[in-house]
Formats: structure tokens, C-alpha cells, sequence
């Protein structure tokens, strides 16, 4: 009873401070022009989807200690709902998590992607803790989305498709969503889980679904149609 207790706090402790570390380390290459907010925006929500895997390393017997998992995301989404308040009244002053995590240095768009994302790991670390349902929809929000979007604007700006979505970042989301799942699927659950043909056709339609969203609503709309379209097939 004790040890799987004392293993999860220290999990959780760890994880909660790589993010910390992280956003710190983006900030200080922000502000010596070494990566653009657009970038650190990016490696911030990649690095807090790969971070999930560490819910592989949670004791499952003997306490609900292992919802310690979703302590760094709940802890993240106080710190953002408190900074999109006290920045807007902190006058026009640098503020370390709106300068990484925004597009346009906004305090409000703490609460659309930043937030969504957190809450849908919470909702993944809990309700759906390590099932494949939670190991694709983090994997495609985190991989697909990521990756989507930095190909889309480095390669695929002649190829828009709907809006400044283009072709390129619909087929990065395809591909590193399918990749990703099979990974997160693997590691979290077992091997005997994945489902190929499921996985293809789920990143698919999910990529559609991405590419005519709104960017400010994708970690929404992404999660929720693969909700969906799990229930349909599943």
C-alpha cells in the first residue's frame, strides 16, 4: 500500500518539474531570439503530450494514488486560468507563461488551446486512464496537431486548403497521428490493442476534422470527434 503511494508522488513530482523546467528553458531561448513564440508555443504543448507517457510508470494497486497522473496538467491549468487575470492587469509587462505558450502575447488565449489541452489530459488521466480511447486522443492532439501545424507553415503555404490550413498539414496530422497512436497505444495499454485499420481511419477523419477548425477551438474539436468516431467503431 505504501510504496505504490510514495513511487506515484514521485512520478508525479518529476513530471510537474520537467514542465516547469521546460517552460523556463523556452522562455530564457525566447528572450535571447534564439526560438520565436510560435515555436515555443509548439514544444511546450509537444512536450506536455509526451509527458503523458509517463502514466505508464503509475502503480495501479492499492490506492487511486495513480491519479497523481493528472496533477501537473490540473496544477498548469490554475496557472493558466490566474494569468490570463493578473496579466491583464500587470500592464504591458513580459510574462513568462503568456510569452511561451501564446501566439500574439495575448493573456487571452490562455483559456482556448493552453486550456483545452489541459483539460482533456485531465479527462484522460482520470475517466479514461490508460485506455486506448486516452492513448490516440493524446497522441494525435499532441503529435498530429503539433507536427501539423509546423509543416503546414514551413512547406505548405502554396497548398492552402480551407483558411491557412493546408494539404501538408493535413497529411502531417494523418501520418504522425496513425505513428503516434500505434506508440502511445503500445506503451500505455499493450500490443494486442491496436487496432491498424481503426487507428488509419480514426487519424483521418480526425485530420479533416482539424484541418476546418478553428485554431484557437482545435484541442476542442479534435478530442471530441475522436470520441465520436471511437464510440462508432469500438
Amino acid at each position: 500500500m505504501t510504496f505504490p503511494f510514495v513511487q506515484n508522488i514521485f512520478v508525479s513530482v518529476t513530471v510537474t518539474s520537467i514542465t516547469f523546467a521546460v517552460v523556463f528553458l523556452l522562455n530564457y531561448l525566447n528572450k535571447k531570439q534564439a526560438i520565436t513564440s510560435e515555436v515555443s508555443r509548439k514544444v511546450v504543448h509537444i512536450g506536455a503530450g509526451t509527458l503523458f507517457l509517463a502514466v505508464r510508470f503509475y502503480d495501479d494497486h492499492g490506492t487511486n494514488s495513480k491519479y497523481f497522473n493528472v496533477f501537473p496538467y490540473t496544477l498548469w491549468f490554475f496557472i493558466l486560468l490566474w494569468k490570463s487575470q493578473y496579466h491583464s492587469i500587470g500592464q504591458n509587462r513580459y510574462d513568462l507563461v503568456v510569452g511561451t505558450m501564446t501566439r500574439s502575447n495575448r493573456q487571452s488565449e490562455l483559456l482556448y488551446g493552453p486550456l483545452f489541452f489541459n483539460i482533456v489530459a485531465i479527462l484522460c488521466g482520470t475517466v479514461f486512464y490508460k485506455t486506448v480511447l486516452a492513448s490516440l486522443t493524446i497522441a494525435m492532439l499532441t503529435w498530429g496537431d503539433g507536427l501539423a501545424a509546423v509543416i503546414g507553415v514551413q512547406f505548405g503555404s502554396q497548398r492552402q486548403i480551407y483558411r491557412s490550413k493546408t494539404f501538408d498539414g493535413l497529411m502531417t496530422f494523418f501520418l504522425a497521428s496513425v505513428i503516434a497512436s500505434i506508440v502511445y497505444t503500445a506503451f500505455i495499454v499493450d500490443l494486442q490493442s491496436i487496432h491498424l485499420i481503426k487507428i488509419i481511419v480514426i487519424s483521418f477523419l480526425t485530420a479533416i476534422v482539424e484541418t476546418l477548425s478553428p485554431s484557437d477551438y482545435d484541442n476542442l474539436t479534435i478530442p471530441l470527434s475522436i470520441f465520436l468516431i471511437y464510440s462508432f467503431f469500438y
